[in-house]
């Protein structure tokens, strides 16, 4: 089983326990220290090896933007994820043009922190290959639902439009939802949701896991890949 190793910055320490606890919470992840401040952030990459850094932007000395490009400026082959009250366009769009991983505005609940991490995990997982094919890229790029739809004939009986309301359940809500939840959210017949919930997670663009509520009662849940 791989060993992801985190850093985690964050100048908040109550915040920065959370983040650790919530790492901790999948067994792939260990988290190897933190840091109060880009410039320890910089010392600790460079002195410790790390796959993955979780940073907030605002920091009391040199914000998530310079930290992210001094990062890129050491050439390590790690992986970041924001996680910040930081919402202006102009600050996510530099941010996101240095590549990361996920971007996530606070507050942050646990099982939206375990999508970013099993993300970073699947882009690392799909990289470990030698070669990779069209529809792996597509995955790995976040592609849209109305290029997945323009892309891919649908099943006889299957509506694009249909097909983009579900997804876009995902988009409002990232969290992993029940068929019943998605059945309340769009209107559609429980029926109907169960089958596009089913293309979907056969087509990998959603997740579906089998979890277990309060009386012990199988249920699956889906969630955004």
């Amino acid at each position: 089983m791989s060993n992801y190793r985190v850093l985690i910055v964050e100048d908040d320490f109550r915040v920065a326990n959370i983040w650790k606890e919530f790492t901790l919470t999948l067994p792939e992840f260990s988290v190897t220290g933190t840091a109060k401040s880009g410039t320890e952030a910089l010392e600790s990459l460079q002195k410790e090896s790390t796959d993955l850094m979780i940073m907030d932007v605002y920091m009391p000395d040199i914000d998530g933007v310079e930290l992210l490009r001094e990062v890129r400026k050491l050439g390590l082959a790690l992986d970041v994820i924001a996680i910040t009250a930081a919402k202006e366009s102009r600050i996510v769009q530099r941010i996101i043009r240095m590549g990361i991983i996920d971007y996530i505005i606070k507050p942050c609940a646990l099982e939206r922190f375990q999508v970013a991490l099993n993300r970073f995990k699947q882009v690392r997982e799909t990289f470990e290959k030698e070669e990779l094919e069209q529809n792996e890229l597509d995955h790995l790029l976040h592609r849209s639902a109305a290029s997945f739809g323009n892309s891919r004939k649908l099943p006889k009986g299957m509506q694009e439009l249909t097909m983009k309301k579900v997804l876009h359940c995902f988009d409002n809500n990232p969290y992993a939802r029940s068929a019943e939840e998605i059945t309340k959210a769009t209107g559609l017949s429980l029926a109907t949701v169960q089958r596009y919930l089913r293309y979907l997670a056969e087509s990998e663009l959603i997740k579906k896991e089998l979890t277990y509520g309060s009386q012990g009662r199988p249920e699956h849940k889906y969630s955004k890949t």
